[in-house]
């Protein structure tokens, strides 16, 4: 009989930030999105790479540099293919990097919104002594790991505060968790409870809504 509980939780942001730039339609400073197309110039032997971003009051463009005057040669064969079919995968990537990115308007409700994909990977319902929740990143998330555990585990965060103030709420070899700070790709969480722990009831009726990986 198993007396641990593993799941994988799969993290994926929906909503990239949104910089914040004068607009030469609006005559003010609004927030630009992605527009999901590069730009892509020759200049003689170099070439121009851009990201194109539209206002979101009007669709005037703003054009995002990846690269200027850059040889051919010194880009990678994977980034050009990338950059001349629009691949939806890299202007993902590249629209949550804040690299270089000016200031970014605050994210309003719904906008800090995160997909998640959860799967039980060992354990039964009833059987588990010991929760662990392995987050899987594709991209960084801004909302913090508290608001995270209570939002998914229907708990409230003066509760997850009191597990880990009692060493039942930890990472991996009972390090204490960042519950104030947004989770990195691995982490990892530990919830240890008694059999006749008050949560264990609600855990387990939130938890098996999972899918168990085959």
């Amino acid at each position: 009989m198993s007396k641990s509980l593993k799941c994988v939780w799969t993290l994926q942001p929906e909503n990239p930030p949104r910089p914040v730039i004068p607009c030469k339609t609006c005559g003010v400073l609004k927030p630009f999105k992605p527009s999901g197309k590069f730009r892509l110039n020759a200049n003689g032997t170099k070439l121009d790479a851009w990201l194109i971003y539209k206002c979101e009051a009007c669709d005037a463009t703003w054009n995002r540099p990846i690269f200027e005057r850059r040889a051919r040669k010194q880009i990678a064969p994977d980034l050009m293919e990338a950059l001349q079919i629009n691949c939806p995968h890299q202007i993902r990537k590249l629209a949550f990097d804040r690299t270089g990115l000016p200031a970014v308007a605050a994210p309003s409700e719904g906008e800090t919104a995160i997909a998640i994909h959860k799967h039980i990977v060992e354990g039964e319902a009833g059987e588990w002594a010991n929760l662990e929740i392995t987050l899987n990143l594709d991209l960084p998330v801004s909302l913090r790991l508290d608001r995270l555990l209570a939002q998914e585990l229907s708990i409230s965060r003066n509760t997850l505060k009191t597990l880990a103030k009692q060493d039942n709420l930890t990472g991996d070899n009972g390090t204490p968790l960042q519950l104030k700070r947004p989770p990195k790709h691995a982490t990892t969480i530990h919830l240890h409870l008694a059999a006749n722990h008050p949560l264990r009831p609600q855990l387990n009726t939130t938890l098996f809504n999972l899918e168990p990986v085959e």
